[in-house]
C-alpha cells in the first residue's frame, strides 16, 4: 500500500465518512453481504439506504433505533445501527409503533401496491428518456433527479422492510409457543410470487423456446456468448431466439452482474453472460421444471399449515391465522425489493451517471466512460454545472484535475482490493441491539456482536453457522468469490462463497447446496436456497470461521442445512 496518500484506513474521495476516533465508541460491522469489494467513490457518494433507514424509523416511530449510519474504511461499508438507549422514549414510542405497524401488515396488499406504483412510475421516468439526446442542462438536472429518486426508492424500501421483518419475527416468536422451530415455520411461507422468481422462470423459458427450435447444439457446442450469438443469427431459427432474448433483456435486464449498492458494475443489458449462462446450463442438465417444482413447494406449505393449525387449541387459532397472514403478505418482499430498489434503481442511476461519463470523455477529462465512477456526484454535478455555465472556462477550470484525480483514484481502488479488513471496528455497546434489519439479514444477533456465539464441536474441516434452509447434501465444492466466477459454477456442484446477492440469484436453480461466510435466517442465500429447495448454511463466519477459507473447489463436502453445520469429507 506504499502508494496510497492518505493516513491509515482512510480514503481521499468521501472525507465526511471516513472512519474518525469518535466513532470508536460506536460498534461497525463490515458490509460484507452487499459490498464485499472496496465501494466506488461514485458508489461511496449515492450510498442511499441507510438514509432509507432514518427515514422509516421516523415515519414509523421505531422505539428501538434510529435506523443506521455508516462509515468508511479501507474503502469498505461499515454500517452501524443507531439504537435508542432511553427506557422512557422506548415507552412512549411503543404504542404508537405497534398501532402504525399493525395497520401497514393488516392492509399490505393495497400499501405494497401503491408503494409498487411509486417505484415503477419514477423509474420508467428515466428509463423512458433518451440520454444522449439531452442537452447538458437537461442531463443535469436528469442526473439529479436519479440520485433524488433513489434516495426516494430507500426511503420506500424500509417503510416495507421494517414492517416484514416485524410480521415475520412476531410469527416466529408465536412459532416457538407451540414447539415449532424456525426452520420448520419457513415452510409456511415458501411458495409465494416474487419479481426475482418471475425473471427466473423467463430464462427457464428461454431454454426451452431454444429446445423447441432445435438449437440445442448451438449452445452445447459454442463456448462464448459473442460465438453463439454471431452462430445464432445467421438462421432464421436462431434470429427468432435473440429477438426473444433481447426482449427479455428489455424487461429484465436492469439488474447488475456484481456487488449491489454500486452503480460502478455493469447491468445484464450491457453483460447479458449472467443469463446466457443460466440457459446453457438448463439446456445442459436437462432444464430446471419451475412449474412442477413451485406446485411441489406449495403443496408441502399448504400440509404443514393444515397439520400445524389442527394441533393448535381452538381459541388459539385466530391468533395464529393472523400472524401467519401477515408473514405472508409480507415474506415476498425479503426478495421483491431487490428487483425494485437494489437492481432498477441502481440501473436507471448507473446509466444517467454513464451518460454524463460519455461527455467527459468526449471533453478529454478521461479515458474510458465508466472513469466517470471514480468521482463523487457532488464533483461530477460541480464539474457539469461549471460546463453549462461557460463551457470552455468550465473544460480548463476541471479537466487536469479530474483526469489526475481519476487516474490516481483507480490505482489506489485497485490496491485496497488486496486488504484483509475485520468483521467489527469499533466498540460493542453495553445494551442490546433490538434492530430486526441488523438481526435477520446480518445475523448479527446478541450472542455474535459480542463474540458469544461459539460452534458446538470446533474442530477442523467442520464450520458451524445459520440453518439457511433445511436437508442434507454431498457434492463437489465450488468457490467462488465474486460475480468473476459465475461461469465457472457447474451443474450439481455446492456453492461456497463469502456471501449472496440477488445478482447471484441464476446460480440457484444450477447448484444443490450453498454455505456462506455472512448473512443471517432472512439474507439472500438463506431466502432463495428455501425457494429452490436446496440446504443451505449462511453466516459461519458468525461462529469465528469463514467457510470460504477451507475448502476448496473440486473437494468433496457436506451441508447439513438442518442443523446449519459444514463438512469437508475428503481432498
Amino acid at each position: 500500500m506504499e502508494n496510497l496518500e492518505f493516513a491509515d484506513h482512510q480514503v481521499e474521495w468521501l472525507p465526511t465518512k471516513a472512519y474518525r476516533p469518535e466513532d470508536e465508541k460506536r460498534l461497525w460491522f463490515h458490509d460484507n453481504l452487499h459490498n464485499n469489494p472496496p465501494i466506488s467513490p461514485m458508489g461511496a457518494s449515492v450510498y442511499h439506504w441507510p438514509r432509507g433507514t432514518k427515514y422509516a424509523a421516523e415515519w414509523f416511530t421505531f422505539p428501538y433505533s434510529r435506523g443506521f449510519d455508516y462509515v468508511l474504511y479501507y474503502g469498505r461499508i461499515y454500517p452501524s445501527p443507531i439504537p435508542i438507549t432511553d427506557p422512557e422514549e422506548i415507552k412512549s414510542k411503543e404504542p404508537i409503533f405497534g398501532q402504525k405497524l399493525f395497520e401497514m401488515v393488516n392492509n399490505w396488499p393495497q400499501r405494497y401496491a401503491e408503494v409498487v406504483e411509486e417505484w415503477t412510475g419514477s423509474l420508467n421516468y428515466l428509463k423512458g428518456i433518451d440520454k444522449k439526446a439531452l442537452p447538458l442542462e437537461r442531463l443535469l438536472n436528469l442526473l439529479r433527479d436519479a440520485v433524488s429518486i433513489s434516495k426516494r426508492s430507500w426511503e420506500l424500501h424500509f417503510v416495507c422492510m421494517y414492517p416484514a421483518h416485524f410480521a415475520y419475527m412476531t410469527f416466529e416468536a408465536l412459532c416457538q409457543k407451540y414447539g415449532i422451530e424456525e426452520r420448520q415455520m419457513r415452510v409456511f411461507l415458501q411458495g409465494f410470487e416474487t419479481k426475482m422468481y418471475e425473471i427466473d422462470r423467463g430464462l427457464w423459458a428461454l431454454a426451452k423456446v431454444a429446445d423447441e427450435l432445435e438449437l440445442v447444439e448451438e449452445f452445447n457446442e459454442i463456448a462464448s456468448q459473442s460465438e453463439l450469438f454471431e452462430k445464432l443469427s445467421q438462421s432464421t431459427k436462431g434470429k427468432l431466439w435473440l429477438g426473444k432474448f433481447n426482449e427479455f433483456l428489455a424487461e429484465y435486464g436492469r439488474r447488475t452482474t456484481a456487488a449491489l449498492f454500486d452503480p460502478y458494475y455493469k447491468t445484464w443489458i450491457e453483460n447479458p453472460m449472467p443469463a446466457f449462462t443460466t440457459i446453457q446450463t438448463y439446456i445442459l442438465k436437462g432444464s430446471f421444471n419451475f412449474e412442477a417444482h413451485t406446485k411441489k413447494i406449495i403443496e408441502e406449505r399448504d400440509q404443514m399449515i393444515a397439520k400445524t393449525i389442527d394441533g393448535i387449541p381452538e381459541a388459539e387459532r385466530p391468533e395464529f391465522l393472523q400472524a401467519l397472514k401477515h408473514a405472508q403478505y409480507t415474506y415476498p418482499f425479503n426478495e421483491d425489493h431487490n428487483f425494485y430498489v437494489e437492481q432498477w434503481t441502481y440501473s436507471e442511476l448507473r446509466y444517467v451517471i454513464q451518460e454524463c461519463g460519455r461527455r467527459l470523455v468526449h471533453w478529454g477529462f478521461m479515458a474510458e466512460t465508466d472513469d466517470v465512477f471514480f468521482m463523487t456526484i457532488d464533483e461530477l454535478d460541480e464539474v457539469l454545472s461549471d460546463i453549462k455555465v461557460d463551457k470552455k472556462i468550465g473544460i480548463m477550470d476541471h479537466c487536469d484535475r479530474v483526469r489526475n484525480m481519476v487516474t490516481r483514484r483507480k490505482s489506489v481502488w485497485q490496491e485496497l482490493h488486496e486488504i484483509k479488513v475485520p468483521a467489527i471496528i469499533g466498540t460493542v455497546p453495553e445494551g442490546r441491539i433490538d434492530d430486526p434489519v441488523f438481526i435477520k439479514i446480518w445475523g448479527m444477533t446478541d450472542d455474535v456482536i459480542r463474540g458469544q456465539a461459539k460452534p458446538e464441536i470446533d474442530i477442523a474441516n467442520r464450520w458451524e453457522g445459520f440453518p439457511g434452509a433445511p436437508g442434507i447434501v454431498e457434492g463437489v465444492a465450488r468457490v467462488i468469490l465474486g460475480y468473476e466466477g459465475f461461469s465457472e459454477v457447474q451443474p450439481d456442484e455446492i456453492l461456497i462463497a463469502p456471501f449472496s446477492t440477488p445478482a447471484w440469484t441464476p446460480l440457484f436453480s444450477k447448484i444443490k447446496g450453498v454455505a456462506t461466510d455472512s448473512g443471517g435466517m432472512l439474507a439472500h442465500a438463506a431466502i432463495c436456497a428455501r425457494e429452490y429447495d436446496i440446504p443451505a448454511v449462511v453466516g459461519t463466519i458468525t461462529r469465528g470461521k469463514k467457510v470460504t477459507e477451507g475448502i476448496k473447489t473440486g473437494q468433496r463436502v457436506r451441508i447439513d442445512g438442518t442443523k446449519g453445520v459444514v463438512e469437508l469429507l475428503s481432498d
